[in-house]
């Protein structure tokens, strides 16, 4: 199912389709709307795009899935891991505008990919799991347009990797399994980018217990060029064109991991663009205790961090600034909305990301108040009536609605004829 959230101070900017189905809502803030009951997938990645469409993408090695493909047509891969020949679909387009569904069509496991939207509008999908590990994916928007799939096209293998547009219009994929190094796309026919660079951090970073908490690390452009980059616990300014440090900021007081699996979640704060000298600031929230994965594995599911740090990048002296929120979170979403302010969304309250590893769901989102004092800055909501945890996503779309969908928090029942899926919906607040 997919949902929408709409915010209490965007409420106005919303008409409601005849055809939405609301959920009730009492004391507290925002409103739910249940857009599509089963989109045939799990939405564990999604993406909007510059014609209001939104494409919505899960892992091809769990069976089938609940759509169909049109015509006729079937994904033969004789390197999948479950089913051989699948004529359903693994992707989605969703319409805003009409909330209807086209099905796509992608060839490779998109598990735990990652990607970004290129200046040209194109989504260029990366990396993913055992033969979409090294994919280059590129969706272009158009009524009839699918998934172009190209391989090898990555130097390394990228799963749980972090991607990131550059002012030249290049991405820089940073990580994932196993990989300390980052590389960029699309690769120069000539010199030294059509191979990977080496980043230490990614290794001094790595959980010594062998958890590896640098997975996904949180990744925002300075104003200055540089890229701000943490992971675990710790983070840096790094000068992608030199290959340098160029500052180590303070470790995240608490010394608590952020990163998958201790999947906390992070936001750049709005810029102030009239300020005589902009500023930067990056905001991390949630996350789970060292030692919380191991601690699944066992059957004890420690709750997840309620912390917030919210840093200056830009300050020649920058600190940690610690808040609570007003309750745990690990696997949520953080989004800014149009007013400034960023809803924290989605996720569970005790455990970690990881299939059966969270416990009791987080269903309240709250509102964090950018501009507000200190100490009164958070806000919580009206909940949703459906979990959203591993594999969930959360996105805001155009009109300010926040689409949310997936969750398949259990390992998936493999069979050769068929494949289950849990919360294949979607929804807005």
């Amino acid at each position: 199912m997919t949902m929408v959230f709409v915010a209490p101070s965007l409420v106005f900017a919303i008409a409601i389709a005849s055809a939405f189905v609301a959920f009730p809502t009492d004391a507290g803030g925002g409103t739910w709307q249940l857009v599509q009951k089963n989109i045939g997938i799990v939405a564990m990645h999604m993406q909007l795009m510059h014609n209001d469409r939104v494409v919505i993408f899960d892992r091809t090695d769990f069976g089938h899935s609940n759509l169909t493909l049109p015509n006729g047509r079937c994904r033969r891969n004789p390197y999948e891991k479950s089913v051989k020949v699948d004529c359903t679909a693994h992707s989605v387009e969703y319409d805003v505008a009409s909330n209807t569904i086209r099905a796509l069509f992608v060839q490779t496991d998109v598990w735990c990919s990652s990607g970004s939207v290129a200046p040209d509008g194109r989504l260029i999908q990366t990396g993913g799991y055992n033969d979409g590990e090294r994919t280059l994916r590129i969706f272009n928007p158009c009524s009839t347009c699918d998934w172009q799939e190209f391989g090898p096209g990555l130097a390394a293998r990228r799963w749980y990797a972090s991607n990131h547009i550059l002012p030249d219009g290049r991405q820089i994929i940073i990580g994932g399994k196993g990989q300390f190094n980052y590389e960029f796309n699309p690769k120069a026919k000539t010199g030294a980018d059509k191979t990977t660079f080496r980043l230490p951090f990614l290794w001094q970073t790595n959980d010594p217990a062998g958890v590896m908490n640098n997975l996904y690390p949180f990744v925002f452009l300075n104003v200055d060029g540089n890229l701000f980059i943490f992971s675990n616990n710790r983070s840096i300014l790094f000068d992608y064109h030199n290959n340098t440090v160029v500052k180590t900021y303070p470790e995240i007081p608490g010394g608590d991991p952020r990163c998958y699996p201790s999947t906390g979640s992070a936001v750049l704060l709005p810029l102030n663009l009239q300020a005589s000298s902009i500023q930067a600031e990056v905001l991390v929230c949630g996350g789970a205790p060292r030692g919380s994965f191991q601690q699944t594995i066992k059957g004890n599911f420690l709750g997840a961090l309620n912390t917030c740090g919210r840093i200056k990048i830009t300050d020649l002296n920058p600190q940690w600034v610690m808040e609570r929120m007003p309750g745990g979170r690990v696997m949520s979403d953080m989004i800014t909305l149009p007013d400034g302010n960023i809803l924290i969304i989605n996720g569970a309250a005790d455990g970690t990301a990881g299939w059966e590893a969270g416990r009791n769901p987080a269903l309240n989102p709250f509102i964090y108040k950018c501009n507000s004092p200190a100490g009164s800055r958070f806000e919580v909501e009206n909940p949703s009536s459906i979990p959203r945890m591993y594999h969930s996503t959360a996105i805001l779309l155009r009109d300010g609605r926040v689409l949310v969908g997936g969750s398949n928090p259990h390992l998936p029942l493999l069979k050769l004829n068929s494949g289950m899926i849990s919360n294949s919906s979607c929804s807005s607040r």
